[in-house]
């Protein structure tokens, strides 16, 4: 049944494009926007229950969130706001089902990891995520192997943490934002955690500073510009939520 889901979801060959870091297996590993003047704030862990908090402290801006299926919370608990996400043009990619260190598993494991969250987004959103961030930022060999027989065409990493899933302070994460700030016109890629009830405080921070600089805050797909692609598979119309919606 496995190799069945795997085939039906891998896409189509890809077609060449000019390499933002190492490609393997037609996924390209991302560190940093390539856009002067943009920067890209994301978010891991979700969904949550402060996704419309980070969402609006934002000012305008768009962010990108990687969601898992069974994290801090079911996926399916949170169908609303995913939705609410996706209608306000914020990218959403995947961070695997269960946040695992995905070099750990074997390659079943990992079709698992993959496919279990895509199959939530078909069913909350209609369509699958071509853009992941592996959780722990831990990629090898296999884990691109997998992704690229998935259809995926992006790893995104990051070029700035506020290390605020290790427990740093906000004085901590700020500052890492002032350094943003003041480097403008360099482009950003910044790594933080829509799960905790600071973020959308640090969000709202620096987000009007980064304006005021001449920043626009643009989702990861946006920030990469011409290597950049829509960012998700369209397979049909959203589902209606029933008891299988399940984790």
């Amino acid at each position: 049944m496995l190799s069945t889901l795997v085939s039906f979801l891998t896409l189509a060959a890809l077609a060449t494009a000019s390499p933002l870091a190492e490609r393997q297996s037609g996924v390209q590993t991302v560190r940093n926007c390539n856009n002067q003047g943009q920067v890209a704030l994301t978010f891991d862990d979700g969904a949550y229950i402060y996704e419309r908090d980070v969402a609006g402290a934002l000012n305008g801006g768009k962010g990108t969130f990687f969601l898992n299926g069974n994290n801090y919370d079911c996926i399916y608990n949170h169908v609303d706001e995913i939705r609410y996400l996706d209608s306000q043009q914020h990218t959403l990619g995947s961070h695997t089902w269960s946040h695992k260190d995905l070099t750990t598993l074997s390659y079943d494991e990992l079709h698992d990891e993959f496919w279990r969250v895509e199959e939530a987004f078909i069913r909350i959103l209609g369509k699958k995520p071509l853009y992941f961030r592996p959780p722990y930022g831990s990629i090898n060999d296999l884990v691109l192997q997998v992704a690229g027989e998935r259809g995926y065409k992006k790893a995104i990493l990051w070029s700035d943490d506020t290390e605020d899933a290790s427990g740093s302070s906000v004085g901590f994460q700020q500052g890492v934002m002032d350094g943003v700030i003041n480097s403008y016109p360099s482009p950003h890629m910044v790594l933080q955690h829509s799960v905790l009830d600071t973020t959308a405080g640090v969000v709202g921070y620096a987000a009007g500073q980064l304006q005021g600089k001449g920043y626009n805050l643009v989702a990861v797909d946006v920030c990469l510009g011409s290597d950049g692609e829509y960012p998700y598979q369209y397979v049909g119309e959203p589902g209606v939520q029933d008891g299988s919606w399940t984790c």
